[in-house]
């Protein structure tokens, strides 16, 4: 908007003021005819400022017609007698209201809130305010008076369509266009021009004294300044848009409300209190009130029709999906409950099966909200074309979960055949927005048991359990209900309820495996390994609560408190001179951890706390972790990096990625699975990779870790391949930090043993090769007969061979 653009409003304000002033200050000095000059000049500026504001011709249309009749009340005082009654006056008050009421009428359809209630409540006031008008004002002209009939009721319309106008600009303001400021001019403006045109109407049937004609006057001014500033104004007729569209259930405001109570009490009021003054009073009482009784009875059957309506629809969409068209749950839910009561004793066992699309998370990611409801809507118009055809009932109970039940089954085989059925349907190809998609789902099944036990919402739940282990196994699976699912989820449950304040009960431990170099026996660092055991002194497994921690996000608390107990212990060790100062700790972390945005944070506050340098601290991860978010993977573990934190890669070799993860992470170990430790000397396919592995860590200048490693023949085979250090239960079991003074002063001897000498030494080497451990040799069984890896650890297993403890 240019300089002279917004200076345009101002303009118009000027204008109007210079034009009043001089109509006012020339009451007694000039003839009415030059008044009159002036507002012709007046409204010939403004027509020229039209061209500087594009104005539609409604809004010019008012601005001239206010102006002619602004110049009339104040020529003519605000009408202070009968005999002041023009048919000029008439027209232009008629002229204003229709301006006015085109102006709001484009506001309304502009924002689309005009509709036949609206119409019918503006209709109704315009009807009550004429019939206060005709008691008050009209009928005492003609009556006592002796006005014309015409020209009194020309001359007294302006009163109810200003009405009506104040009326409809409320409205207006109230469904939507509350923050326009042109429209709160407009308000303001038509409630200014009712109350300056009810005063000067009772002045002229001389029920206020006349002395009024100056606050009449005055507030007809201000009434026209007002609706000057709003058809100029920056937010007017251009820009008469609702901030906010408001359902029409939701438009009737307080306001309105008040006006259509008043609207309806105060003319019957009045016509109690007013005794007819002839027939033609009679008469127009008699048909203004049967035009208000039958505007109202229009108004109640709309209002009937809105609230069948409004109920139908709320109906609508708690039966049915907005999407889809689908039943909702609630409505399946009544629909099994009516199928199991009427198959009761029969032969038919209705069967539920639920279906969880897998991943559609991504498709949703890839193709965007609107193209994967698309995909979704697809998918439903073919499980009901499908299921419609044996009559079966198929629902849309989520996001992305479709629920079917089929009364029509007899036994498992029937459901399973229901469900191959369903499965072909679903692989079918997608095609939505020039795209293609292939769906896969989780599917549960639930049959119900012969003794008929069961209500409709324990059916659902067991099929919910069944699509949850179908998820478990792998996705686009299909898994039956059975009783031992229900005794796996209840034990879960357990799980995860005991987990929460298992930390501040000191149900959690430590243990810790060690970690040795191979060429020379010595203690290089500790893997710290969780471990829980509950109040009850029950040890549970961590592959039982793991996974549970995992998906409830316990785990970020679990791993903190992990991180920080291993370093507290590692300092008091080093401190106690159990260890040496360069002994390291490994903690592994979870994917969970990695996505926390806070998780640089908790480390560095963990080796502040523990006052352990950074670089003693591994933080071990496995690849799946670093593929899941990879941006997020590598700004958070490049922060860890420069802090001087080293990171390893466990379970290396297991993944299709590992080669690429060494070159996009920060990664200075690399852990060998045990998978390919234990096949050592049973395969040849295993050493040669071990083989490759360790070449490649060599030229990448990578430490290098075997794991799992059990059997004296493993520790000398990669020995002799070069790798660096060792972990496993040939060399020690993890164990508790209160035990791990005792498990150093053992795992000193190490170092005296040939495994760990030149090859020239014979003696302990024979007694070595031969795979038997050397008796008496005063080490301690500190096993507690389990393992850890994995995110937090896995379990163990027996040694393949026999361990030197």
């Amino acid at each position: 908007m240019n300089r002279t653009t917004r200076a345009t409003p101002w303009l118009f304000v000027a204008l109007a003021l210079v034009f009043v002033g001089l109509i006012v200050a020339t009451d007694d000095l000039l003839d009415p005819w030059w008044r009159y000059l002036i507002v012709v000049s007046g409204l010939t500026a403004t027509v020229l400022c039209r061209t500087m504001v594009r104005l539609a011709p409604p809004f010019v249309a008012a601005l001239v017609l206010a102006t002619a009749r602004l110049a009339t009340w104040t020529t003519h005082g605000g009408i202070p007698a009968v005999s002041d009654l023009r048919w000029l006056d008439a027209i232009l008050d008629l002229g204003v209201g229709l301006s006015l009421g085109a102006i709001l009428t484009i506001a309304a359809r502009r924002n689309s809130i005009l509709s036949r209630r609206d119409a019918i409540d503006v209709t109704a006031i315009a009807i009550s305010a004429s019939i206060i008008t005709w008691l008050l004002v009209t009928n005492p002209l003609m009556s006592e008076h002796g006005q014309g009939t015409a020209l009194a009721i020309a001359g007294t319309a302006y009163l109810p369509i200003s009405i009506m106008i104040l009326t409809f600009s409320v409205d207006l303001l109230c469904a939507g266009l509350a923050r326009n400021r042109s429209m709160q001019l407009v308000v303001a403006s038509a409630a200014a021009n009712v109350g300056a045109t009810m005063i000067g109407y009772l002045r002229l049937v001389e029920v206020v004294p006349t002395q009024t004609r100056t606050i009449s006057v005055g507030i007809y001014v201000i009434a026209f300044l007002l609706l000057c500033a709003a058809l100029v104004h920056r937010d007017g007729p251009d820009s008469l848009v609702a901030d906010q569209q408001l359902p029409e259930e939701h438009r009737v405001s307080k306001a309105r409300l008040v006006v259509m109570a008043f609207g309806l009490t105060a003319p019957i009021a009045a016509i109690a209190m007013i005794a007819p003054t002839s027939t033609t009073d009679a008469a127009v009482r008699t048909i203004t009130t049967l035009a208000l009784v039958i505007t109202l009875v229009a108004r109640l059957t709309i209002a009937i029709r809105d609230q069948a309506h409004a109920r139908l629809t709320l109906l609508q969409r708690v039966n049915h999906d907005d999407l889809t068209g689908l039943p909702t749950r609630s409505r399946f839910v009544e629909t099994v409950a009516r199928l199991l009561e009427t198959t009761w004793r029969s032969e038919q066992q209705p069967t539920i099966i639920q279906l969880n699309l897998d991943r559609f998370k991504n498709i949703n990611d890839s193709l965007g909200h609107f193209d994967a409801n698309g995909v979704l809507v697809v998918v439903a118009d073919r499980l009901g074309l499908l299921v419609g055809g044996f009559g079966a009932t198929v629902a849309r109970s989520g996001g992305d979960d479709f629920v079917i039940v089929d009364g029509t089954t007899t036994s498992t085989a029937d459901a399973m055949m229901r469900v191959e059925e369903i499965r072909q349907t679903l692989s079918q190809p997608i095609t939505v927005a020039d795209s293609t998609v292939f769906v896969t789902a989780s599917i549960g099944v639930a049959v119900t048991p012969r003794n008929r036990t069961l209500t409709a919402e324990e059916l659902m739940r067991r099929a919910d359990i069944a699509t949850h282990r179908a998820k478990a196994d792998g996705r686009n699976r299909v898994a039956l209900f059975d009783d031992s699912m229900q005794a796996h989820l209840a034990r879960r449950m357990d799980v995860e309820h005991a987990l929460h304040g298992a930390i501040g009960r000191q149900e959690m431990r430590l243990y810790h495996q060690p970690i040795v170099d191979i060429v020379t026996g010595k203690v290089s660092g500790f893997e710290a390994l969780m471990r829980w055991q509950r109040h009850d002194g029950t040890l549970v497994s961590p592959a039982d609560f793991i996974p549970v921690a995992e998906e409830t996000g316990i785990i970020c608390e679990l791993g903190a408190w992990a991180l920080y107990e291993s370093l507290r212990e590692l300092r008091g060790w080093i401190d106690s001179g159990v260890v040496a100062p360069t002994t390291t700790v490994s903690v592994n972390v979870s994917p969970r951890q990695i996505a926390d945005p806070n998780f640089a944070e908790v480390v560095q506050d963990a080796l502040d706390r523990s006052e352990v340098p950074a670089h003693l601290l591994w933080l071990e991860m496995t690849e799946s972790m670093m593929l899941e978010e990879p941006e997020l993977a590598q700004s958070t573990l490049r922060q860890i990096r420069s802090m001087g934190v080293r990171l390893a890669l466990d379970d290396f070799g297991t993944g299709y990625s590992s080669l690429s993860l060494l070159q996009q992470f920060p990664i200075q170990r690399i852990k060998i699975d045990r998978a390919f430790v234990q096949g050592l000397g049973e395969q040849g396919t295993e050493r040669s990779l071990i083989r490759t592995i360790v070449a490649m860590a060599h030229s990448m200048d990578l430490d290098l870790v075997a794991e799992g490693v059990e059997t004296v023949q493993q520790l000398q085979s990669l020995r002799d391949m070069g790798c660096n250090k060792a972990q496993g239960y040939l060399i020690s079991h993890p164990v508790p930090a209160d035990a791990m003074r005792s498990t150093m002063a053992a795992l000193d001897e190490l170092q005296s043993l040939s495994l760990f000498c030149p090859p020239d030494a014979q003696g302990e080497s024979a007694l070595l090769s031969t795979g038997t451990s050397r008796p008496g040799n005063g080490w301690p069984n500190t096993s507690v007969g389990m393992s850890v890896g994995g995110p937090i650890g896995n379990m163990g297993h027996r040694p393949l061979g026999q361990p030197l403890l």
